[in-house]
């Protein structure tokens, strides 16, 4: 390993100067003090994420939160957007299946300011009826665009009969053109008065403001969000007992595929083999199926590593669906078998390393990582602890856990019908010594 690549692995492990503490309302915070610079990173998630949604409510969470930050009663939408541009100050948002997460990047001496407004916008937001219908007519339409595009449709294809009937990540925690189009201003109102709870918060911070005057910035602005939150079930497990297939028709000349399958949680001892096992997967999917069988010009492997239930994929744009399927059927048997030489499985996990000590170097990766750590496992360490942990990996320890995790799999294939004989479609074994 180069010089460089090793003083990134130990800039990424697990770092000493993280201070927890919580609000007077009892919202929780960690902060990790990065003295150099006058970077602030401060992220605002509100945990729950699919599992306080339903059929009906589905994507209410992201209209209501984006409909909020467009003002208060205190900074109106015209003052707000000036504060911005004065402070140049960027945000940016996520919403996923465990939670919502609104980031703030500002200089060090604009942090009060914007806090101050960031919390009066959650607590006491305008919504005015123009700026709220912006926000929707917005959301619709990017939905609408990614929804049209089998591309980024087949991801969702395959998720029913991966995860099974009833599990809380099939609901859409960015909605379905339904139910965007029914939320009104007072859905968004009693979502923000049922939701903007310290029980539901976590907020956490990277830069260089000290903990204690950072916990009475928080005090002054967040202070006054009520205390309680949601009673969160459990995740349950995806329920896939079978190999599972989901065919779409769609007028399309290239034929998309996926197939998922169960990883480990975040924080388990065999995460960071199993993520090794998909990169070492993803290089194997390119000799094979486009290097050595020109099959494709796309073609990827992976896995999720940061929440509570992840699972690895593969994935592929082919217009010899049923060729590729099996080859890549054929790849992923061969790494469990621990056919694959040892290099690739240190190359691909120093790579790893390397790329995410190099991702862990900013405020925003910084605050997601403390975040989604905590929120995954209960502890702020576990995404860092990942990085720490992809190193001497061998073959027989990515063989064994690639076995072990990945039993029945979820395959869809979006093609169309008189291009691909959707009788030849059926579900691909990745269990080694069964065709």
């Amino acid at each position: 390993m180069s010089l460089f690549a090793l003083v990134l692995v130990l800039i990424a492990s697990v770092p000493e100067n993280v201070t927890e503490f919580d609000l007077v309302n009892g919202i929780h915070v960690i902060s990790r003090t990065v003295e150099s610079g006058e970077v602030e990173g401060l992220s605002f998630f509100l945990t729950g994420g699919s599992r306080v949604l339903d059929e009906s409510t589905q994507g209410i969470e992201a209209f209501a939160i984006e409909a909020a930050m467009t003002g208060s009663e205190t900074y109106p939408d015209w003052r707000w957007r000036e504060i911005m541009d004065i402070t140049r100050a960027s945000w940016n948002a996520s919403y996923n299946y465990d939670f919502s997460r609104y980031h703030l990047k500002c200089l060090s001496e604009d942090l009060p300011l914007l806090l101050d407004g960031f919390a009066d916008c959650l607590v006491h937001p305008e919504l005015d009826s123009v700026a709220v219908l912006r926000v929707q007519s917005s959301q619709l339409s990017s939905l609408q665009l990614e929804l049209d595009d089998p591309d980024n449709r087949i991801w969702l294809v395959a998720n029913p009969g991966f995860m099974g009937e009833g599990h809380p990540y099939l609901l859409r925690p960015g909605g379905t053109p339904s139910t965007l189009s029914s939320f009104t201003t007072r859905d968004v109102q009693n979502w923000l008065e049922r939701r903007i709870r310290s029980g539901n918060i976590l907020i956490t911070h990277a830069g260089p403001t000290p903990p204690e005057q950072l916990e009475e910035m928080l005090n002054s602005s967040f202070g006054e969000i009520p205390e309680g939150g949601d009673a969160l079930p459990e995740v349950p497990e995806f329920g896939i007992f079978k190999d599972t297939i989901a065919v779409e028709n769609d007028e399309t000349l290239t034929a998309f595929c996926v197939v998922k399958f169960k990883a480990p949680r975040a924080g388990d001892a065999d995460l960071p083999v199993f993520t090794t096992a998909c990169g070492v997967i993803d290089e194997l999917l390119w000799q094979v199926l486009r290097t050595d069988n020109a099959l494709t010009y796309a073609v990827s492997g992976g896995s999720t590593d940061t929440y509570r239930n992840n699972w690895g994929y593969m994935y592929i744009s082919t217009t010899e669906p049923v060729l590729a399927a099996s080859l890549m059927a054929d790849v992923f048997r061969d790494v469990a078998a621990g056919d694959v030489d040892q290099s690739l499985v240190t190359g691909v996990a120093n790579n790893y390393r390397t790329i995410q000590g190099i991702n862990a170097q900013s405020m925003d990766t910084q605050c997601w990582m403390l975040g989604s750590g905590f929120i995954a496992s209960g502890d702020w360490r576990t995404s860092y602890r990942l990085q720490e942990s992809l190193e001497n990996i061998t073959v027989g320890e990515v063989a064994r856990v690639l076995s072990y995790w990945a039993d029945f799999a979820g395959w869809a294939i979006i093609a169309d019908s008189t291009l691909v004989d959707f009788r030849a479609l059926e579900p691909w074994t990745l269990k080694g010594g069964v065709e």
